[in-house]
C-alpha cells in the first residue's frame, strides 16, 4: 500500500515555560474499564502527542473542552466543532503529563478553521490552534515524537486516546484513556449516517463496548506514528453499536501545510 507522509515538527517541551509538572512518569495501573467508552490507562510515553484544550471561566476554574493532536513547536491539530464558537483568548492547551489537571500550560493565540464549516461532523470538522511561544526542548526532558501527518494510508486499526465520559452522560477521566478501535469502510459507515459520510470522513466501528465518548472529539486516531484522524463528536450513545465518524487526515494536508508555514492564509476563518 502507498504511504505518502509529511513529517512537520517533533514535538519538543522546555521546563521555562508556564506550566506545573508533578512526576509526570509516576506509574499507572495498566487497565481501567471505565473510560473513553471501556478503554484503557495509558502511559504519556507511547502517546506524546495528545494534548488538552481548556474553556478557562477564570483565573481559577477551568473546563475540559476537547482534545487535540501537537503537530508543531507552535500548532495543535483538533476538530472545528470544539472551538468553531470560541475566541482563543479563552482558551488553554496543557499537555506534556497522561493525568488531565498536570503539564505544561499554553495560552492560545490563534484558532483557523477550514472553510466553509456549519455543524458538528459535517464536512471541514478541522481546526488548527496556535499557541503563545513555543515548544521547546531541553536537557531534562526527552524527545517526544510527534505523528507524521499521513498521506494515501488507511490501516485496518487505528488508537483512539482521550479524557472523555465512559458512558452517554457521565464524567471525564483524571487519566488519560486509549481505546484500539477498527477501522470501516464509508460505504459501510453511510448504511447507518447516509449522506454525511463524505471523503473527509473515517470512521471506526464499536467493538465490545469501545469507542470514542463525549469529550473525546479533537484528539488523535493515531497508528504507529501516524496520525490518521481526528476525533469526531458522539451523537450516539457511547459503546452501544453506532460506527463513530471522525475527521481524515489525508484530504487536509496541504492544507495544514500551508497554514502552518505561512504560504497563505485562504480558505479558512480566524479567531483570537
Amino acid at each position: 500500500m502507498a504511504l505518502l507522509a509529511t513529517l512537520l515538527s517533533i514535538l519538543v517541551v522546555s521546563a521555562s515555560v508556564r506550566g506545573n509538572v508533578q512526576n509526570p512518569d509516576a506509574q499507572l495501573p495498566t487497565e481501567d474499564r471505565n473510560r473513553v467508552a471501556d478503554g484503557f490507562l495509558a502511559q504519556r510515553i507511547h502517546f506524546p502527542f495528545q494534548a488538552q484544550i481548556f474553556w478557562k471561566w477564570n483565573t481559577y476554574y477551568r473546563e475540559l473542552v476537547c482534545g487535540a493532536t501537537i503537530i508543531h513547536q507552535q500548532y495543535l491539530l483538533t476538530s472545528a466543532q470544539c472551538v468553531y464558537d470560541k475566541s482563543a483568548s479563552d482558551l488553554w492547551i496543557i499537555m506534556g503529563d497522561s493525568r488531565i489537571d498536570y503539564g505544561w500550560l499554553y495560552e492560545v493565540m490563534r484558532i483557523v478553521l477550514r472553510d466553509p464549516y456549519y455543524e458538528p461532523n459535517a464536512p471541514n470538522d478541522i481546526a488548527l490552534l496556535q499557541i503563545h511561544g513555543q515548544i521547546y526542548f531541553n536537557t531534562d526532558t526527552p524527545m517526544l515524537p510527534i505523528p507524521y501527518i499521513s498521506g494515501v494510508y488507511e490501516p485496518d486499526v487505528v488508537n483512539a486516546t482521550g479524557y472523555g465520559w465512559p458512558w452517554y452522560a457521565g464524567e471525564v477521566s483524571p487519566a488519560l484513556q486509549y481505546a484500539t478501535l477498527n477501522t470501516i469502510s464509508n460505504t459501510k459507515c453511510a448504511e447507518k449516517w447516509g449522506s454525511r459520510i463524505t471523503p473527509d470522513k473515517i470512521c471506526t466501528a464499536q467493538t465490545n463496548g469501545r469507542s470514542t465518548c463525549r469529550k473525546d472529539a479533537g484528539g488523535p486516531l493515531s497508528y504507529h506514528g501516524l496520525l490518521i484522524g481526528i476525533i469526531g463528536g458522539t451523537d450516539d450513545e457511547c459503546g452501544t453499536g453506532a460506527p463513530n465518524v471522525h475527521t481524515r487526515i489525508a484530504p487536509y494536508s496541504n492544507w495544514i501545510t500551508n497554514i502552518i508555514t505561512g504560504r497563505y492564509s485562504g480558505v479558512c476563518t480566524e479567531r483570537y
